[in-house]
């Protein structure tokens, strides 16, 4: 921990000499972008309207990156309103999809709900002193030195929950001096999501009276019931056929809707009732995806037209919010983000309803649950197209190995769940109330 200061101030030092550099061009870039455009201010270091705080306490500060790391920390958030009636819950984020997930999931439950400002050392401390919480946790990932720092030299408790740490980032940080210390060293308490991610950082030399492993958050996923009724409302509304064989591709990015596509033109010709229902993780790709499934040859049409149900192959899910009940109405499910390397979505959604859950091999951001569902037999990883069809073709033919593989996916996520309960207690000994 010694070289920790001369490594901040260095850090620092390189961001002052960097920006008349790089500040301009890259202020420009995030203002020709609308996903950034909106929440810029705010990264900038404008505070939010503070005074739903008034009165309240304690300040418990949530952050996460994105809409993964959003979900996650939904169910610990709305635990730490239950146990501290009285708190102020601030809720930050550092994308335009993940401010968009904590109103959605959390409008009625956070009391200001805020981006994120860049890791700059005045911003940073100014955001903090404004918002004052007696307590920060960290969701994952989104690790930046000054705040950590800054927040540790506040005397503010830090804790980093659902963390991960994979064999390859270790190593590298054993490699790379302080920066695992500037990194996790300025952290109270770090809780992992498994052992072997405590492990690692206990091998990095961390003690082990600050470093826990109470389980994957993700685990605790609040998902909504569907009856059978509900079910057929619900195809009906999307442009589904009640009956018809269906297999949902979720949050998926450019460069695998062209294989899904191919995929599913391939399985049409064993299954012609067979459909697809395609989530794009940017609904705003809707009319793209449709077109290119109409170049195809594929019947298809959006969501968001509302389209009632008839001959397609194909519905473009472009709406929000809609996904995780749409995985109850299928018989298999691949998940997106994984065939290109974005790092893989959400893995325990379409288990949560007991179906076969299909994964490519890009699953850095989910790379527990994957080898958790490989494990138990409820996932399967493909490499690419041929793979993919193959597994779809054979699970579409064997209604009991689908049940089968969609039981043990389901009854994964039921045996790893409360893992809440568990940070729970630990925000309490960050508060010193245990």
């Amino acid at each position: 921990m010694a070289l920790t200061r001369p490594a901040l101030i260095i850090y620092n030092l390189l961001q002052v000499a960097a920006l008349p550099w790089l500040g301009p061009p890259a202020l420009l870039y995030l203002l020709s972008r609308s996903k950034y455009r909106g929440h810029l201010a705010g990264r900038l270091g404008r505070l939010p309207d503070l005074s739903p705080l008034k009165g309240r306490s304690p300040r418990i500060w949530v952050h996460a990156l994105s809409v993964g790391e959003v979900n996650a920390a939904s169910a610990l958030v709305t635990a730490i309103s239950q146990r501290w009636q009285g708190a102020g819950i601030i809720c930050s984020a550092t994308t335009a999809t993940g401010l968009t997930a904590f109103k959605k999931n959390l409008g009625h439950t956070a009391h200001v709900i805020t981006t994120a400002p860049f890791d700059l050392l005045p911003l940073v401390n100014n955001v903090i002193k404004a918002i004052s919480p007696d307590c920060f946790i960290l969701v994952e990932t989104d690790v930046w030195p000054n705040w950590i720092w800054s927040m540790r030299h506040s005397g503010i408790p830090t804790m980093l929950v659902n963390g991960s740490l994979s064999s390859s980032s270790a190593e590298r940080l054993s490699h790379l001096g302080p920066v695992k210390d500037i990194l996790y060293g300025g952290f109270d308490l770090l809780a992992m999501q498994s052992p072997y991610d405590r492990e690692r950082l206990l091998r990095l030399g961390f003690p082990t009276d600050r470093v826990s492993a109470p389980g994957n958050l993700k685990y605790d996923l609040e998902v909504p019931q569907i009856d059978e009724s509900e079910k057929i409302l619900l195809r009906e509304s999307i442009g589904l056929e009640p009956t018809a064989p269906l297999w949902v591709a979720g949050s998926t990015h450019p460069g695998e809707e062209e294989l899904i596509l191919a995929v599913h033109k391939g399985l049409k010709q064993v299954f012609p009732e067979l459909q697809l229902l395609l989530t794009p993780r940017d609904p705003k790709r809707g009319p793209e995806l449709e077109s290119l499934a109409r170049e195809m040859g594929f019947k298809a049409v959006r969501r968001s037209a509302a389209a009632k149900s008839g001959d397609v192959d194909i519905v473009v899910l472009d709406t929000l919010g809609e996904l995780l009940k749409c995985y109850s109405l299928c018989d298999v499910a691949f998940v997106g983000g994984t065939l290109v390397n974005i790092g893989g979505h959400n893995l325990l959604e379409p288990a949560a309803y007991g179906v076969p859950v299909l994964f490519g091999p890009y699953v850095e951001s989910a790379r527990t649950i994957a080898e958790d569902l490989l494990a138990c037999g409820g996932g399967r990883r493909v490499s690419g197209k041929e793979e993919l069809q193959g597994i779809l073709n054979k699970l579409l033919k064997d209604p009991f190995e689908r049940k089968n593989m969609g039981g043990r996916a389901k009854n994964l996520l039921q045996k790893n769940q409360g893992a809440v309960a568990r940070y729970l207690n630990l925000v309490a000994k960050a508060l010193r109330e245990i």
